[in-house]
C-alpha cells in the first residue's frame, strides 16, 4: 500500500518528453513557408524564424524526444492558445533515421532513451492580411502525451534555445492603412 501511495503521485506526474536537436521551417512533403527567413528585428533576443502572412497552408517542424527511463505514447500535436498559427491538416512525423518516409502523427509510442528523436511536421495557416508595424509570435507547439493511463500535455519549442517563430499580427483587409495581404 505504501508503494501505491508513493508511486502513484509519480506516475501522474510523470512526463519525459524534451525538445530535440531541430526544428523551425520545411518538412518533408509539406509545403514550406513563403518568404519564411531568420531575422533579428522583431524581439530583442533574435534571431527568430519569421512568415510572412500568406494564403496557402505551410509547414513549421520541431523534434521531441523521450528523455525517461519508461516508454511514453504520444496522442496528438496542437497550436497554444491564442497562436497565430491554426492547424491545417494532419500532423506528421518521421524518424531521424527514416528522413524521407513521413506518417501521421497518432499514438505515437516513443522508446525511453535520448538516442530516438521524432521530427514532427505541422500544416498550418496564419492570417491572410495583417498589420505591417504589429508582430505576435509563438516559441512553443502543445504535445499531448500519455503514460499508464495518465495524459499530459507538454509545451515543446519549435526552434532550438525557445525562440519564437513570429509574423505580423493580423489586420484588416487590403484597404485598410497600414495593412497588407499576403500572397
Amino acid at each position: 500500500m505504501l508503494a501505491v501511495a508513493i508511486g502513484l503521485p509519480l506516475v501522474a506526474t510523470y512526463q519525459p518528453l524534451q525538445p530535440g536537436e531541430t526544428g523551425g521551417g520545411s518538412f518533408p512533403g509539406l509545403p514550406t513557408a513563403a518568404s519564411m527567413r531568420w531575422v533579428t528585428k522583431y524581439i530583442a533576443n533574435g534571431p527568430e524564424l519569421y512568415v510572412a502572412p500568406q494564403r496557402g497552408t505551410f509547414a513549421l517542424s520541431g523534434s521531441v524526444v523521450n528523455g525517461g527511463p519508461f516508454p511514453v505514447t504520444i496522442l496528438g500535436v496542437t497550436q497554444a492558445p491564442g497562436s497565430p498559427f491554426t492547424p491545417a491538416g494532419p500532423v506528421r512525423y518521421l524518424t531521424g533515421d527514416e528522413q524521407s518516409r513521413t506518417h501521421v502523427l497518432r499514438d505515437l509510442t516513443l522508446a525511453p532513451g535520448l538516442a530516438k528523436t521524432i521530427i514532427i511536421g505541422m500544416p498550418l495557416r496564419i492570417a491572410y492580411c495583417a498589420d505591417r508595424r504589429v508582430y505576435t509570435g509563438e516559441d512553443v507547439f502543445l504535445v499531448k502525451e500519455r503514460f499508464l493511463g495518465f495524459t499530459h500535455t507538454v509545451p515543446i519549442p519549435f526552434v532550438d534555445y525557445g525562440r519564437p517563430v513570429v509574423t505580423n499580427a493580423p489586420g484588416g483587409q487590403s484597404s485598410t492603412p497600414g495593412t497588407f495581404c499576403g500572397r
